[in-house]
């Protein structure tokens, strides 16, 4: 069966720089509050879940985009869509080395360990992992932010390439509007800590 060539829409592009867009956000607040966990006094229990909890959603944003079921919208769907004929041989060079990296058969390794870790925890809680999950680390080294920091911008970067060759040349919002918003959380707890209010 064909694949279905209904991926390459301006709108579909869009859809896709949104998963990216909360993937990035969620990923940014992550580090931000990351970066705070020490000084603030909250109980651990509710920071890591915190934390956790902006990790977990920003990977599984980010396996949506490298995904590559045929009807889902996702990067290779969307590269798979471009017609070839229009394109000059280094348009064509580019377009080649954008689907080995998003393909099935990806050789990169930090899309290789996202596709691991959706396989395995994040879409399926894989009981082999389950079980040993000291032992899925050892042979899945790389770390979920790793990936995110490096596979994020590269995602935005071929959905823009796919929105030139439309002639829209479009630059695709990063974060969410009010991204700095945690500020006011994180100026919240620390009156509290300084009023010497338990949490």
């Amino acid at each position: 069966m064909s694949r279905r060539r209904t991926c390459n829409s301006e709108e579909c592009l869009q859809m896709l720089a949104n998963e990216l867009t909360r993937a990035n956000t969620h990923f940014y607040f992550r580090e931000k509050l990351l970066a705070d966990y020490q000084q603030l006094g909250v109980p651990s229990d509710f920071w890591d879940y915190t934390l956790a909890a902006h990790s977990s959603i920003a990977l599984l944003n980010l396996c949506r985009v490298y995904d590559f079921h045929r009807d889902g919208i996702n990067l290779f769907n969307c590269l798979e869509s471009i017609g070839k004929g229009a394109l000059d041989q280094a348009k064509r060079n580019q377009l080649g080395d954008y689907v080995g990296l998003c393909g099935p058969k990806s050789q990169n390794p930090l899309v290789q360990s996202l596709r691991t870790w959706r396989n395995n925890i994040i879409a399926h809680y894989n009981i082999k992992a389950a079980l040993d999950r000291a032992g899925f680390d050892k042979h899945n080294p790389d770390e979920p932010e790793e990936m995110l920091r490096n596979l994020i911008p590269s995602g935005f970067k071929i959905l823009e390439w796919c929105s030139g060759l439309h002639g829209k040349a479009t630059i695709y919002a990063r974060f969410a509007p009010g991204k700095e918003s945690y500020k006011s959380v994180l100026e919240c707890l620390r009156k509290g800590v300084r009023k010497g209010v338990k949490p």
